[in-house]
């Protein structure tokens, strides 16, 4: 269904620039239960910001051909992605029952019962979340210095996210690992451990002792004497 909804975004939106683009990309997502997208994966898809692409959406809400469900996360941190539909000619859109949280309405379409909507949207919900934190805990990943017990450090990625948001969790382990202080590799603590130890609250580590460091202007003389010779 993606083709049809992108075709139809060629042939009949009136957006521009990139807006247009974000339109496209949520189009390339879109099934007959919507799209569900991040705004991460929309950012990385037209190249922008996400703080850009989100005034794209809300121009392309305005110009009424994007409509909006904003779901309720689970927890303080917003990591559940929103369900979008391109509003275009020639779209079918298939009611799916979300609730929209600016109102509080759930619109289940006629002759269509709320448990029945919910029995199919939740296991989609569910799945479409855990693709997400999958992404997030990718970046988490990335930046942290010691990489063992994968599968144990995305359960506590996971439980991690329960008690604070992505971006303290990142803010964290940034601090953790470009601390002038982190010890030697087998010293380091397992990323399921610093998760579990919440540890992205922790300060500065204290300075190493006996640490070398580089003794620059010996460094610096011995350069000048050899390019002299």
């Amino acid at each position: 269904m993606s083709i049809e909804v992108m075709n139809s975004v060629w042939r009949e939106s009136k957006a521009i620039g990139r807006a247009r683009l974000v339109l496209l990309a949520i189009a390339d997502h879109q099934g007959e239960l919507g799209a569900w997208p991040s705004l991460a994966t929309l950012a990385k898809m037209v190249n922008a910001s996400e703080r850009s692409v989100q005034r794209d959406i809300e121009y392309l809400v305005e110009l009424g051909e994007l409509e909006v469900h904003y779901q309720q996360a689970p927890t303080r941190n917003h990591y559940k992605s929103n369900l979008y539909f391109v509003n275009l000619p020639g779209v079918t859109k298939t009611d799916t029952g979300v609730t929209n949280t600016e109102g509080g309405v759930t619109n289940t379409g006629s002759g269509v019962t709320a448990g029945v909507v919910r029995s199919l949207i939740e296991p989609l919900e569910e799945t479409l979340s855990n693709t997400h934190v999958s992404e997030l805990f990718d970046e988490f990943w990335k930046e942290y210095p010691r990489k063992s017990d994968k599968r144990a450090a995305m359960r506590a990625f996971k439980s991690a996210l329960a008690r604070v948001s992505y971006e303290d969790i990142m803010a964290g382990v940034i601090r953790y690992a470009t601390d002038p202080n982190l010890p030697e590799m087998r010293f380091i603590k397992h990323p399921a451990t610093w998760l579990n130890a919440d540890a992205w609250e922790n300060g500065p580590l204290p300075e190493r002792k006996g640490k070398k460091t580089t003794d620059w202007e010996a460094l610096k003389k011995w350069a000048q004497e050899n390019e002299e010779n």
